[in-house]
C-alpha cells in the first residue's frame, strides 16, 4: 500500500507535467507508482501512449522534445523498465534531444534485501544521460530536471519516483568560455573575402535560420541541422560531414574559402573531426565542449551579439556560381543510372511538394538521402544524424505524428532498421496516423 506522501508526491508531479504543456507521455508503468502516475496524468489531460518496448517510448518522447524545444517525457518501471529505456536514451543522448525519463527506483536508503528489480541505475545510466535524480519528498524537482535537459547541450535526464525525501544536489555547472573581445572577432569576419558557414543543431535552436536565409555566401549545415535553410536556396550548400569526397561540396568549397564560421560546429555532430585549410572561428554557447581542439579553431566566441554578425555577413557576396556547379555535379551523380534510393527521395519531394516530415533510417540509403532529398524547414527533417543508430526512425516518426497529426509522416528505413521497433506500428494504427512507410530492401540483410 503506498504511503499518503508518496501520493502527494505524484500529485505534485502529474501537475508539474499538465503544467508545462506536455500533451503526451510516453511509456509502460508496472503497478506501482508509475501506474499512479499515468491515471494521474489522463485525469489532467495528458494522453499516455503505451508502447511495445520502454526504449520506442524514449525515442518518441525525445523527438517530441526535439519539435518543441521542451523536455519530452517517457515513464518506465525500475530496473529492467530502465534497462530497456536505456537505447532511446542513447539516441536523446547522441542526438542532444530534450527528455526527462520518469522511472520507479528505490529510495538511496533501501536496505539490500529490497532487490527485486534492483539495478545500480547510476551505473546503468550515467553514460546516456546528463543526470540522474530523486523526486524530493514534496514533489518537487520535475521542472528542475525538464529545464536541465533543455540547457545547451540538451538530452536526456532521469527523475527517480522513489520517494527519496533528500533535495538532490546541485548540478556541477560546466566550465563556461572566457568572454572574448568582440570587436576583434567583428574585424575578423569584416575582412574575409570568401567566408563559408557551417551551421550546427545549435542555431536550429537559438533561431537563427531566418538569418542564415539572407546569405549570399556558401552555407553548409551538419546533418543534424539540415533544412535550417531552405536546401533549395541558391546558396544551400547541402550537409557537412568532414569526409565529403571529391563529389561533394564540401570537399570542393572548402578549398576556395578564406574563413570559416562555425555556428555551434561540434565534433558530436560529424563522421570526423579535422583542421580546415584556412582560419576558422566557432561561435559557441555559453559552455566548453568536448572534442572542438580538433578542429584547431583559431577563435572559440561566446557570441551575445548576434545581430551584428549576421550583418556583417549578409553584406558579404561570393559563391553562387561555385555552390551552383557542385551541387548540380553531386545531384548529377546521385541521380546517375537506376539505383533505387536517391530516384525515391526525388519522388517523395514531388509528390509531397516538400511539405510533408520525412524521418530517415541509418544506412547505406540513408547516407544518399542526406544529399538527394532537399529540405525546406528543420523541423521537417528527422533522423539519428549524430549516433547513426538503426532502427531509431520509426519509433521518432509515430512521435512526430503523435505530436502533429495535422502533417503527413513519412519514415524511410531499410530491411535491417523495420526490425527493433516494429511492433509499434500498432499504436499508428489504432491512432490512425497519417504515416506512410517506406522499405528499403534489397533482401541481403532481413
Amino acid at each position: 500500500m503506498r504511503s499518503k506522501s508518496s501520493i502527494n508526491q505524484i500529485d505534485v508531479l502529474v501537475s508539474d507535467i499538465s503544467a508545462a504543456n506536455n500533451r503526451h507521455v510516453f511509456g509502460i508503468t508496472g503497478s506501482g507508482p508509475s501506474l499512479t502516475l499515468a491515471d494521474g496524468l489522463e485525469r489532467n489531460g495528458v494522453t499516455f501512449v503505451r508502447t511495445h518496448f520502454e526504449g520506442a517510448a524514449g525515442i518518441m518522447a525525445a523527438t517530441v522534445g526535439r519539435l518543441t524545444g521542451r523536455a519530452g517525457v517517457a515513464v518506465c518501471i525500475k530496473g529492467p523498465g530502465l534497462s530497456n529505456m536505456v537505447p532511446g536514451l542513447a539516441v536523446a543522448s547522441f542526438e542532444s534531444f530534450p527528455m526527462v525519463a520518469i522511472c520507479e527506483a528505490y529510495p538511496k536508503d533501501a536496505p539490500l534485501a529490497k532487490a527485486h528489480k534492483r539495478m545500480d541505475h547510476d551505473l546503468l545510466t550515467g553514460a546516456v544521460t546528463k543526470s540522474r535524480r530523486p523526486l524530493s519528498g514534496d514533489g518537487s524537482g520535475y521542472s528542475h530536471s525538464a529545464l536541465f535537459a533543455e540547457t545547451e547541450v540538451p538530452g536526456p535526464v532521469v527523475l527517480e519516483l522513489s520517494g527519496d525525501k533528500d533535495v538532490p544536489p546541485e548540478d556541477n555547472k560546466p566550465t563556461k568560455i572566457k568572454a572574448r573581445d568582440t570587436s576583434s572577432l567583428m574585424r575578423v569576419l569584416e575582412c574575409a573575402k570568401r567566408p563559408v558557414i557551417i551551421a550546427g543543431s545549435l542555431a536550429v535552436r537559438r533561431g537563427w535560420g531566418d538569418a542564415l536565409s539572407e546569405m549570399h555566401i556558401p552555407v553548409f549545415s551538419t546533418v543534424s541541422a539540415k533544412g535550417i535553410i531552405d536546401e533549395e536556396a541558391p546558396y544551400a550548400a547541402g550537409v557537412y560531414t568532414g569526409v565529403g569526397l571529391e563529389l561533394t561540396p564540401e570537399y570542393f568549397l572548402l578549398s576556395e574559402a578564406d574563413l570559416v564560421i562555425g555556428l555551434g560546429l561540434r565534433p558530436a555532430e560529424l563522421l570526423d573531426t579535422k583542421p580546415f585549410s584556412c582560419p576558422s572561428i566557432n561561435i559557441e554557447a555559453d559552455q566548453d565542449v568536448p572534442g572542438v581542439d580538433a578542429f584547431k579553431f583559431q577563435s572559440m566566441a561566446n557570441l551575445v551579439d548576434a545581430n551584428s554578425m549576421f550583418e556583417i555577413l549578409q553584406a558579404k557576396n561570393w559563391g553562387l556560381d561555385l555552390v551552383e556547379a557542385v551541387v548540380s555535379k553531386l545531384r548529377l551523380r546521385l541521380f546517375d543510372g537506376p539505383f533505387l534510393p536517391a530516384h525515391v527521395f526525388k519522388l517523395l519531394e514531388d509528390t509531397l511538394d516538400r511539405k510533408a516530415r520525412i524521418v530517415m533510417d541509418t544506412g547505406y540509403f540513408c547516407t544518399i538521402g542526406e544529399h538527394a532529398l532537399r529540405i525546406s524547414r528543420a523541423d521537417l527533417c528527422l533522423m539519428s544524424a549524430q549516433g547513426r543508430y538503426m532502427g531509431t526512425s520509426l519509433p521518432m516518426a509515430i512521435g512526430a505524428a503523435i505530436h502533429d497529426p495535422s502533417l503527413s509522416t513519412v519514415v524511410v528505413m531499410g530491411d535491417g532498421g523495420i526490425g527493433p521497433f516494429v511492433g509499434e506500428l500498432r499504436i499508428a494504427i489504432e491512432r490512425k496516423l497519417p504515416l506512410l512507410v517506406i522499405l528499403m530492401t534489397d533482401g541481403r540483410f532481413g
